[in-house]
């Protein structure tokens, strides 16, 4: 595969161009989130450091394989759909077609779809729950249908990718809470601590949904003048770019509000420390990013943007070491 102005790539490009492929930053950040969600959370708050009633590393770690490839999937699907579009956003990290053919990412898709359903149904085995292993392939059928229909519907793929980083937190509690089911005199004794954790996942689940939300509303922004060469409906390219940094500025004022109500109750509850955390770790560079989507008018301001949300979704996800620690 050569480059596009005809020089043969480096092997550098190519791996470059690879981690692109697969979102490998992202693919980190979710490996940390379900680490931190075990440990930093599940371990010590429901579990009480009682190591023997989760389920086995070895059986954790395919399930986070299984989650990645099923991200992967996804990401390669998205890119084979948004090649024309990607020429005019991102000519210069362009992969499917320039570093990996088309048909090649389909059997790239395809491959690992079926071995994270494959994997999804042995863990389903596993926690002697089959319905469980239904959600992998539910979820590979919903990026296809993400990728190839639903993009083009508005708001709507924003919402949906959002949905997606709330629900990868939630299903670590239910893989969990499954397993946890086998031994039911230990299920018994901590019935009563579940709807604390519930409630700590959920709170983790509206907050990425809610970053996840407004760091896609200003990928869009960055990404305007190839969606509307192609006839894409964004969010921006409908109601334009003023009024989309008001939806994100006002998505952002309402992270920044349920996260002080969390902060007020965790004061109450003696943890200065988890809330000073917050303060500093996301409350403030949420504080900053407003002002920086206020301000922007080039595509590089709104690319710094949302790198700038990226960094808020690693910090507050964090802050589970916090618990961790205090716990």
């Amino acid at each position: 595969m050569t480059h596009s102005h005809g020089n043969p790539l480096t092997v550098w490009e190519r791996i470059t161009g690879i981690a692109r492929f697969i979102r490998f930053p992202n693919l980190v950040i979710v490996v940390l989130i379900e680490f931190l969600l075990r440990y930093g959370v599940l371990m010590p708050v429901l579990f009480n450091g009682r190591a023997e009633y989760m389920t086995s590393l070895p059986d954790f770690i395919i399930f986070v394989v299984t989650t990645l490839l099923l991200a992967i999937g996804g990401y390669v699907i998205n890119d084979y759909f948004d090649q024309k579009i990607d020429r005019v956003n991102r000519p210069d990290q362009l992969v499917v077609s320039r570093i990996v053919a088309p048909r090649m990412a389909i059997k790239i898709h395809l491959l690992v779809n079926l071995v994270a359903v494959l994997l999804g149904f042995y863990l389903a085995y596993k926690i002697q729950s089959i319905w469980f292993g239904f959600l992998f392939p539910c979820g590979s059928v919903f990026f296809w249908f993400y990728s190839a229909r639903w993009k083009q519907l508005l708001i709507w793929k924003n919402l949906i990718v959002a949905f997606i980083s709330a629900s990868l937190i939630m299903l670590v509690l239910l893989f969990e809470f499954f397993h946890l089911r086998l031994y039911p005199d230990y299920f018994s004794t901590v019935i009563s601590l579940l709807n604390g954790v519930f409630w700590i996942f959920f709170g983790y689940a509206v907050f990425a949904f809610l970053v996840s939300l407004f760091r896609e509303i200003i990928k869009d922004i960055e990404d305007l003048k190839g969606d509307e060469q192609y006839g894409t409906k964004s969010l921006p390219s409908v109601i334009g770019v003023g009024w989309s940094k008001f939806v994100v500025i006002t998505l952002i004022l309402i992270t920044m509000a349920i996260l002080t109500y969390v902060q007020i109750v965790i004061y109450q509850f003696g943890m200065e420390m988890l809330f000073w955390y917050f303060m500093i770790m996301v409350q403030m560079p949420s504080l900053y990013l407003m002002i920086v989507v206020g301000k922007a008018k080039k595509r590089e301001d709104f690319h710094f943007a949302s790198t700038l949300a990226k960094l808020i979704m690693f910090t507050g996800i964090g802050s589970m070491l916090m618990i961790y620690f205090i716990h």
